[in-house]
Formats: C-alpha cells, sequence, structure tokens
C-alpha cells in the first residue's frame, strides 16, 4: 500500500507471488549526503489545490498521467476484479494484491523522482483517481477511523502520535510523510497494534491486505 528476517523482508517479499502482498518495492531512502549525521530537517513548502485527475478503463493498461512533480495520492477501484491486481509506475509497485480490490496509495513521494506513468494489470473495468490532500480523509484527535485495504490519511497540526490496530495476513507497513523524504517506522508480517509518532501537518499511510483502525492523539 514477514517470511525472513527483518534484513531479507523485501526480498522475500518481492520474490512471493500475490495474492494482498501490497506495495513490494520499498519507497527510496534519503541521499547518503543526508544521512548521519542529519543536518536539521527542512521541509518544501506544500503547493496550493491541484484539479483533481482521472482516468478509467478495461483490463491492461498503459496510462499517461498530467500530474505535476508534487506529492498525489491514487485510489484505484477494481470492484470486479479478481486473480492479480497491479499498478505500477516508473518508480515503484504501488498496487500488488488479487481483486476485487480498491485501496489509497501516494506518488512522488522523494524529490526528483517523478511519475509520469501508470502500468496496470487488471482483468475488469477500473477507474484510478489521482488528487491532492483535500480528497484524503482527516484524522481528528480521539476520533477513530476503521476501514479496509491500503489508505492514506492527513494528520492535521495538532496530531502528535496515531494508535494503529492492523489484522493481516500478510505484510503491514505504515508509512509517515511529514518533510520532503517518508519514513518507514512498521514494517512486519502479520498483524500491528501500536503508535506511531506523528508531527502534523502530515500525511500517514497504512498498507496491508485486511482491516485497520486508527485514532490521532
Amino acid at each position: 500500500m514477514r517470511l525472513c528476517a527483518a534484513v531479507l523482508l523485501t526480498v522475500a517479499l518481492v520474490a512471493c507471488s500475490p495474492p494482498n502482498l501490497g506495495r513490494v518495492v520499498p519507497r527510496a531512502a534519503a541521499p547518503e549526503s543526508l544521512a548521519a549525521p542529519s543536518p536539521t530537517p527542512t521541509t518544501t513548502p506544500r503547493p496550493g489545490p491541484q484539479q483533481e485527475e482521472k482516468h478509467s478503463g478495461k483490463g491492461n493498461a498503459s496510462v499517461r498521467m498530467a500530474w505535476p512533480a508534487r506529492l498525489g495520492f491514487v485510489t484505484f477501484d477494481c470492484p470486479k476484479c479478481s486473480g492479480h491486481v497491479a499498478v505500477n509506475t516508473e518508480n515503484e509497485l504501488i498496487v500488488n494484491d488479487s481483486g476485487p480490490y480498491k485501496g489509497t496509495q501516494w506518488i512522488n513521494d522523494v524529490p526528483g523522482r517523478q511519475a509520469k506513468t501508470f502500468t496496470i494489470k487488471a482483468n475488469a473495468a477500473w477507474t484510478l483517481t489521482i488528487t491532492d490532500e483535500s480528497g484524503l480523509p482527516v484524522l481528528e484527535p480521539g476520533k477513530p477511523l476503521s476501514g479496509k485495504s491500503e489508505a492514506v490519511f492527513a494528520v492535521p497540526d495538532a496530531v502528535t502520535s496515531v494508535a494503529i490496530t492492523t489484522k493481516n495476513s500478510g505484510r503491514t507497513a505504515v508509512w509517515v510523510h511529514s518533510g520532503d523524504y517518508p519514513e518507514l517506522p512498521v514494517n512486519q508480517l502479520g498483524d500491528y497494534k501500536g503508535s506511531v509518532p506523528v508531527t502534523g501537518p502530515a500525511f500517514v499511510s497504512v498498507e496491508g491486505d485486511g482491516t485497520w483502525t486508527v485514532t490521532a492523539s
């Protein structure tokens, strides 16, 4: 949006076949020049509103997008799909599951790596929608949200942590995007229950094949 040791987790997931592996290509880390010792973090100001972009089709397809070089949130919906469902860009595999499928992931999360084309594997009619952050559910403190499959949430200023509970048969991953680069505080096989520190404004992505409940505080 857990069969091997932690160091080999990503390799094992890429080697396995679907269903329900979620996103299996890791997001790029910050360049070594930004690694330890880390300089004082800087955050690029967020751009203004961006008009929604929508595509639809049936079966396998290659789709050119008009989305600019900024963070975007992609919802892929294939309610009658069966078998393997996949969506990838030039940079990463953002959907790797079995149908029917509906979930949300982000793109252009690393500066300098703009997505320009979606490659879709599906066997039924689908829609793909890209929005800015205005299209996301907002995590309000003390108000839990529940759902299924991959999801992304907007985290407002008042939030300092997000409690997350998942029920997954495969991989559980939680990403936090609060600056120029995303972080991966949770990456494991199976269920997860815990809290992730988040300083709003930020975005939180939950990936897995099962259900989730998230509560901001």
